[in-house]
This record gives structure tokens, C-alpha cells and sequence, in this order.
């Protein structure tokens, strides 16, 4: 009696089942296809955010036609050196690329000091140790290496500070940046360019404090003369957003050659827009070394060479190590550049960078 409605009951619970299962595929493929929407959303973000921060010469991949190679100096650092199957075509376009996205970068970025158009560089050449800056003429107050432990070298340095600071006081638009990096271990992590920075502020900038103290800036990497010009044009950019007008570099008389003639034209930076203001060396052995020195650099004008090299090395305890290309994108190609063979082989070979640089005439 009660089978027809067993049966109905049945096949309500079935049709109910049925009903449910169908709402359920409905709804998983709902969600599946809403997944898949948000995932393609999320891979179209990814690749904007790609082309907006990753710089063109980033994304170009090597070629044996147009890239570069990638050797290791001694110290395990890799840098990368042009093809000379490159075309002044293809380099062009690599340098409009990253010119592009650095605009995009730059807009999101600070520069303290925009206004700013020309640089003077002071070299430095000691770390302050001492714990009193108002008292730097006295030879405690400086980690000095054997050679420069003689009567005025301490004196030598606080003459640099000051003609820095007097070529900043005569050049409103100049900014003047100390130069130097945490070089000797047993000085501990100071660096050179700070320590001259704080003599200057414990000494009231020498009567020049309204005039420059905003105005002047450390660079804390340098290992070497080159790196005082490059790392300093790159800092430059850090702070302003553009390439320096001019460049002076101050530092000791006998130098005057290995920056103008060897420094100024491994960067190709113009000779008109070039100065160089010098003291007279105090320590007999500096000038002694400057031939070997000046010899290593014509033949090795980026430094990548095993003297040098060994050199930068050694005057890098705290492996600070140097600048990569993100502080400065338009010089990436250039702060890795070691000539076309990746070893430094020198002008006489016709190893200077052929790239483009922010500076061309």
C-alpha cells in the first residue's frame, strides 16, 4: 500500500540530490573560472610592474652578434664586456631602452639636490680615526700608512678639505663631495670621505658654513682614483637626477695627469668640461709610487687587471664592494665594463667603452 509513496519519496530525494549536485558543479565552475580570471589579472599586473622597474639593458639577453660575455676577475666578480660584433645600431637602441626606464624610475624617486649642476670631487686619502674633530692637524687622528707618517701630511689633507670647500663657496650650483671609501681595516668601518666631511663640520666649514654646508655630500665606495671619478659621477646622479655640467677634482699635483689623461678618458668625460686643482705632495714615497701607479692604469684603465684588482681588494676589508647599476641605470654597461676582452689590456689596444654614456657630446 505504501509503495507508490516510497517510490515518490524517492524520487523527490533524488531529483533533490540531483539539483544539488548540478548547483554544486555550477558553483565550483564558478569559482574555477573566477580563479582563472584573477590569475591572468595578476600575471598582466606582474608583467606591467616588469617593464616599469626592470631596466631595458636588463631584459636584453646575450648574443654572440650584439651582447656581451661575462668574465670573473680574481675577486669572483663578474663583469660584463661588449661584443665587438655590436652594432652602434643595437647599442643604441639597449641605451634608449634603459633611458626610458630609468624615466619611469626616476619619477618615483628623491633627489635631495636637483638644483645642483656641477661637481667638485675632493680625493681623499686617509681615514679619520681620531675621536676629536676640531683637532684633525695632529698625526693620531689619522690611520697613515708608513710614507705619509712625515712632518705636514695631515696638513695635506685639511688643504684639500679646504679648497674643496673654497671652489664649492665660489660656485653656488656646484656640489662638493668628499670621496673615499671604509678602506683600511684598522681603522674599523669609517670611511674616508666621511671622515673629511665631519673635520669640515667640526671646524665650521673653515667660514664657509651658510654657503656650503648643504651643498656637500660623501661618497663612501671609492677604492681608487678611478673610482673617485666614477663612483663620484654616479653619486652625482644619486642626489640630483642628471650628470654634472663640470667636473673638478682636487686632490695632489702629482696626480694631475693620471686623472685628466688616464681617468677623464676611460670614462670619455669631455676635456672641456674638465678641471683639476692640486697641492703640492708632502710625502716623498707618494710621488715615487706614482709611476708604477700611472703605468698600471695606461695599461689597465678600469682597474680589472691583477695588480689593480688586487689593489681594490685590499682596500675593501668590510666588502662595501663598488656601485651597481641601479644607483645610476645609465652607467650599468660602464661600472662593469673591463675592455673587450675582460681583462683590461689597455688604450694601446683600443679597449676604451664604446657605449653610450649620458655625458656624449
Amino acid at each position: 500500500m505504501n509503495s507508490p509513496k516510497i517510490s515518490l519519496m524517492h524520487s523527490q530525494r533524488r531529483a533533490s540530490h540531483e539539483r544539488s549536485l548540478a548547483n554544486f558543479m555550477n558553483s565550483s565552475i564558478a569559482s574555477r573560472v573566477k580563479t582563472f580570471l584573477a590569475f591572468l589579472g595578476l600575471c598582466f599586473v606582474l608583467l606591467q610592474l616588469w617593464n616599469l622597474v626592470i631596466p631595458g639593458s636588463l631584459r636584453w639577453s646575450s648574443s654572440p652578434s650584439g651582447g656581451y660575455y661575462t668574465t670573473t676577475d680574481i675577486n669572483g666578480l663578474q663583469h660584463h664586456s661588449t661584443s665587438s660584433s655590436s652594432s652602434s645600431t643595437s647599442r643604441q637602441r639597449r641605451f634608449s631602452s634603459s633611458s626610458s626606464s630609468r624615466k619611469q624610475l626616476d619619477k618615483a624617486r628623491y633627489f635631495p639636490a636637483k638644483r645642483l649642476q656641477n661637481l667638485i670631487i675632493v680625493a681623499c686619502h686617509s681615514v679619520y680615526t681620531g675621536l676629536d674633530f676640531k683637532h684633525p692637524e695632529s698625526q693620531s687622528s689619522w690611520l697613515l700608512l708608513d710614507y705619509q707618517k712625515v712632518p705636514g701630511q695631515t696638513q695635506s689633507f685639511l688643504e684639500h678639505i679646504k679648497l674643496g670647500i673654497k671652489q664649492a663657496a665660489a660656485d653656488p650650483e656646484a656640489m662638493l663631495m668628499f670621496s673615499g671609501g671604509k678602506t683600511r681595516k684598522e681603522a674599523g668601518p669609517r670611511a674616508e670621505g666621511l671622515g673629511y666631511w665631519l673635520v669640515a663640520e667640526a671646524n665650521g666649514w673653515f667660514g664657509h658654513q651658510a654657503a656650503v654646508r648643504e651643498r656637500a655630500f660623501t661618497e663612501d665606495h671609492a677604492r681608487d682614483s678611478f673610482e673617485n671619478l666614477l663612483f663620484g659621477l654616479c653619486r652625482f646622479y644619486e642626489l640630483t637626477g642628471h650628470y654634472p655640467a663640470s667636473v673638478v677634482v682636487v686632490s695632489y699635483d702629482f696626480k694631475r695627469e693620471r686623472f685628466s689623461e688616464l681617468h677623464r678618458a676611460a670614462l670619455r668625460w669631455p676635456m672641456h668640461r674638465f678641471d683639476f686643482v692640486g697641492t703640492p705632495a708632502v710625502a716623498e714615497g707618494a710621488e715615487i709610487g706614482e709611476s708604477s701607479t700611472f703605468n698600471e692604469f695606461e695599461k689597465d684603465p678600469y682597474g680589472c687587471g691583477s695588480m689593480l684588482a688586487k689593489k681594490r681588494a685590499l682596500r675593501d676589508p668590510f666588502a662595501d664592494g663598488g656601485y651597481a647599476g641601479e644607483r645610476c641605470p645609465d652607467l650599468e654597461e660602464l661600472l662593469k665594463y673591463c675592455g673587450e676582452g675582460g681583462t683590461g689590456d689597455g688604450f694601446s689596444k683600443g679597449m676604451v667603452f664604446k657605449g653610450n654614456l649620458p655625458w656624449d657630446d
